[in-house]
């Protein structure tokens, strides 16, 4: 595998779930169940998604890291993911994840533009608000989701005329549901933290940044001028929000990029150095034992 991360769309994920002969009416929304291998195949390597997506799980529990945070997912829980995350279940959670099964609703940024409620703006900001992007499906909106499932499923196996039409209705509709029970959990945080949640917004969008930017900008400065405040207001607000610097949030990017170049990837470390612009093989080498203790080569032959 040149490139550690599958890079995938919707209609990739449809081919990949058991979707593959609708994948005509499902470019732009799909539902279905993920379980056991399918699961595993999806999440064992790191993987990048270019749509919203919501998992949803009706059975067992397993921990995720999206991007460098681990998050639990457990039954009658759902995770929001934002498009171009970075997705994978460590090592340690295989067995958890060949157990556990979850529903998966995927949509395309056109999808929920299109739609009657345009959502993408919000869900956007807003699962960078929060420190857990993951809310709990009460009684009521496991009976409606499963509902949901159950009719997209039939309609799929029908063939009836006008199939694709009324999936992409019903996507809409569930859509629109999934972006009210978001803002619900959203409004009730801002009324229990209104301060924190502020300043935890503007440590997201720190995040966010860094995410976009870490490979060719690793001083706070950069951040802080895209911020529009000082670097030191900026590493106070990081500092007190997650207890890291601003320079270890942007360490701990770059060394996972690294860390999963050299797991998944036949580059060689020149090659993975250059990838990560240091100025030089030294200096990565340098960076990497600083982090974790061995060069680039000896934590590869660890993962072997």
């Amino acid at each position: 595998m040149t490139d550690p991360y599958y890079e995938i769309d919707i209609a990739q994920l449809a081919q990949m779930t058991g979707l593959a002969d609708v994948t005509a009416m499902s470019k732009d929304f799909i539902i279905t169940r993920i379980c056991g291998e399918e699961a595993l195949s999806l999440l064992q390597y790191p993987v990048r998604l270019n749509a919203y997506a919501a998992i949803y799980c009706t059975r067992g529990q397993f921990d995720i890291d999206i991007n460098v945070t681990t998050y639990r997912i457990v039954k009658d829980t759902m995770l929001f993911y934002i498009p171009g995350s970075t997705m994978q279940i460590q090592k340690s959670e295989l067995d958890n994840l060949l157990s556990s099964e979850a529903v998966l609703v995927v949509s395309t940024r056109k999808f929920l533009k299109d739609g009657v409620f345009n959502i993408n703006t919000a869900l956007e900001r807003s699962v960078k608000l929060t420190n857990n992007p993951c809310i709990h499906i009460d009684e009521d909106g496991q009976k409606i989701l499963a509902d949901y499932y159950t009719l997209v499923s039939d309609l799929y196996a029908s063939r009836l005329v006008g199939t694709e039409n009324a999936i992409r209705s019903i996507g809409s509709s569930l859509m629109h549901l999934l972006g009210n029970l978001w803002k619900d959990e959203l409004s009730r945080q801002l009324v229990s933290k209104p301060y924190q949640t502020r300043a935890r917004a503007r440590y997201e969008e720190f995040l966010a940044l860094v995410s976009e930017n870490f490979m060719t900008e690793r001083s706070v400065a950069f951040y802080a001028e895209r911020m529009c405040m000082t670097p030191k207001y900026l590493s106070t607000l990081v500092k007190d929000a997650s207890g890291k610097t601003a320079t270890e949030w942007i360490d701990a990017f770059l060394l996972l990029e690294a860390e999963n170049l050299l797991i998944y990837s036949e580059l060689t470390v020149k090659e993975i150095g250059y990838r990560l612009h240091f100025q030089s093989i030294p200096s990565f080498h340098k960076f990497f034992k600083k982090q974790t203790g061995m060069t680039p080569n000896e934590y590869r032959n660890t993962k072997q």
